[in-house]
């Protein structure tokens, strides 16, 4: 795979794949996304450790920077936006309903739901957005 530059949502660089280190590439649904949110959370509590084991963490949402700054721009990793979806093509994620009709999915989205609702609710942080730039169900690969 050919190296590419990709934009952050500060306005950085990041290279993937990273000539240097390994690069741990997720790929997430919109900004505010719930689920998304409570994964982030767990890989921020080990950002140290994975990042002292030589892994870059790069995470790639399908909104425009301007919300992913707002619901994403604290995370201590590199966050890319890709609103029009060109690098889910590129490295071949798609969205489909049958993720969310897998009853294992439940419990964590239900956990997810409950764990974002009180600091939307106390208004300290915003909530996701009602038009999902793209698809609103979740990745697959």
């Amino acid at each position: 795979m050919d190296t590419r530059d990709l934009t952050t949502i500060a306005g950085t660089t990041t290279a993937v794949p990273d000539p240097d280190r390994l690069v741990h590439l997720q790929f997430r649904r919109f900004a505010g996304c719930p689920v998304c949110n409570l994964h982030l959370r767990s890989i921020v509590r080990r950002h140290d450790e994975i990042q002292s084991s030589g892994i870059k963490e790069v995470v790639v949402f399908h909104s425009p920077a301007g919300e992913l700054r707002e619901h994403a721009g604290d995370l201590p990793f590199d966050v890319v936006a890709d609103p029009d979806k060109h690098l889910y093509r590129e490295f071949g994620v798609e969205s489909a309903p049958r993720a969310l009709l897998d009853p294992r999915v439940w419990p964590t989205i239900l956990k997810a739901v409950a764990m974002a609702l009180p600091a939307v609710l106390r208004k300290e942080k915003p909530p996701p957005e009602r038009a999902v730039a793209g698809s609103g169900f979740p990745a697959t690969s």
